[in-house]
This record gives structure tokens, sequence and C-alpha cells, in this order.
């Protein structure tokens, strides 16, 4: 398995290759766009590892889960004009962030450890049908929450699945031995389509990625350039 810095490293190599091509083309609109792309290939890297029970990749994802739920309890709430911050909080600002902070203990600590009982590392994570269930579920969220257009979600989940998928070549890669011309047992465990071992959960995240692409319009203005 290649380790962290390997992957970080080769995935900003590729992912900032890769964005100044796409930028060339002129489907990256915007002067950050190129640096956001290459961002989240760099973050479709680290999401098969978030298996790896303790591991950093799992860690932040959980402390980026927690802190999106604290916001989306509180942000509804929170004045913007009208209603000083005194009188909101004597109003139940108080009770209120005490409900965001309990929801980011819940999703930070009991959520992470029933998924770090839930997996194991190189299982259903490791599969290109999870892959594409975070591209496909970044490019929902970017047209339902962030209200993207359609090309643009588009193409930031691509992100997302490729950098998902050097992470799995660089796995197989590093389970080759060349000094000693031999294959490691950990060989094909990286890479593969779906967990054999988990039917049911393979065919849960399968039926999501057939719903997602259902739901979600094509960029068919975008397919035909």
């Amino acid at each position: 398995m290649a380790n962290f810095a390997t992957h970080v490293s080769v995935a900003g190599v590729v992912g900032g290759a890769l964005a100044g091509a796409v930028a060339g083309t002129g489907h990256l609109q915007g002067a950050g766009a190129p640096l956001a792309w290459a961002g989240l290939f760099t973050a479709g890297t680290l999401l098969p590892d978030i298996d790896v029970d303790g591991g950093r990749a799992q860690r932040w994802l959980f402390s980026g889960l927690a802190f999106a739920a604290f916001l989306l309890v509180l942000l509804p709430v929170i004045p913007v004009t009208g209603v000083s911050w005194r009188q909101w909080l004597e109003a139940g600002g108080c009770e209120r962030i005490l409900l965001a902070a309990g929801v980011w203990l819940l999703v930070r600590f009991p959520l992470a450890w029933g998924f770090q009982r839930a997996t194991r590392h190189r299982g259903l994570c490791h599969s290109l049908v999870v892959g594409l269930l975070w591209g496909l579920g970044w490019i929902y969220l970017a047209l339902t929450c962030l209200h993207m257009t359609a090309e643009a979600a588009w193409l930031q989940g691509a992100a997302i699945f490729l950098g998902f998928i050097l992470h799995l070549i660089l796995d197989e890669i590093s389970s080759v031995d060349l000094d000693n011309a031999r294959v490691k047992r950990s060989f094909g465990s990286a890479l593969k389509i779906w967990a054999p071992d988990q039917p049911l959960a393979s065919l849960a995240a399968t039926l999501a990625v057939i719903l997602l692409l259902w739901a979600l319009p094509l960029p068919w203005g975008w397919l035909a350039r």
C-alpha cells in the first residue's frame, strides 16, 4: 500500500497537470476553478483510506462532516438583520448552540466509531462503485446545495472520481516488489469493482449509484463539445 505522503504528492502533481489541461479547454471558468478542481482531485485520492481506523483521512472526513452538521443546525437560525445577538441568545439562541454542539459531538465520535466497526481496510471503500458514489454524491450536492451549473458540478465530480482511481492504482503498483521480482499478497485487493465478501453493501452502493444517475441532469452540452 502506498503511504499517505506518496498519495498526496502524486495527487498534487497529477491533479495540477490535469486541472491545467482541463482549464486549457475553457471548461473551468473563474480564476480559482483550476485550483478547486485540483483540490477535489487530491481529496478524491484520500477517500479510499477513510476505512483506516484512526487514519488521517478518516479523522479529516468525520471532522468535516461534524463541522458541516454543526453549521446546518446553526446557520438557518442565526439572525441577519433586525435582531441583536443578545436578543437572539435570550430568545433561544443558547439552546440552538447547544443543540448544534451536540450534533457535532454525535457525528465526530459515535458516528465515526460506528463507521470503524462496520468497515475494514480495503473493503467496500476501495471499490470502484464507491468511487462513483463519491463523485455522483458531490455532483448532487453541488447542484442542489451549491447551485452550480451541471457542467461545473460534473467536472468536479469527475475530479473526485479520477483522484479515487489514482489512489487504487498507486496501491496496486506498490503491491509489486520490483527488487525481488515478486507480487505481494495484497495485489488485487485495492482495485476492484465491488467487494465480493460484502454482497449486500455492494448491492446497496450499486443501487445508490443507479438512483443518482437517474436523478442527476446529464451535461449534454459539455458532452457534445
